[in-house]
């Protein structure tokens, strides 16, 4: 089981990613965190103003989001989030997007790799294992 990005999502909704996407359904159930469905739900109300073109998008994102487990943000994600913070400002690194960090920070706490597009998102937390999603 992996945890996939949001970036994964998106490229699973766009199409164009089926090799990588049969490879992924050949592995069985992978999760996904509540902070990527966030992320997918903000992008659809952003993106339709005509109420009617938002619920056909919302009903698309759902089938999408129930091939995946999702895992909550709880008291372990939280601290893991909070020690990931702490090392990237000890270390002089940027934070750039909570999201990512919530994201790695669940991947710690499930102890699974983060499935990304955005390597570099994910690299630069020093006890988080990313798999490139461009390649797999």
């Amino acid at each position: 089981m992996k945890l996939c990005d949001t970036s994964v999502l998106v490229d699973i909704d766009r199409g164009g990613a089926g090799e990588r996407v049969a490879t992924l359904d050949d592995e069985g159930r992978h999760a996904i965190s509540a902070v990527t469905v966030t992320e997918l739900r903000l992008g659809v109300n952003k993106r339709y103003d005509d109420a009617q073109r938002r619920r056909d998008a919302l009903e698309d994102l759902e089938r999408l989001l129930a091939r995946f487990e999702i895992v909550e943000i709880d008291r372990a994600v939280a601290t893991a989030s909070a020690d990931i913070i702490h090392e990237l400002q000890h270390q002089g690194k940027p934070l750039h997007d909570l999201h990512d960090i919530y994201i790695g920070a669940t991947a710690l706490v499930e102890q699974l790799p983060v499935l990304t597009a955005n390597l570099e998102h994910f690299e630069r937390m020093s006890r988080v294992t990313a798999v490139d999603w461009t390649t797999y």
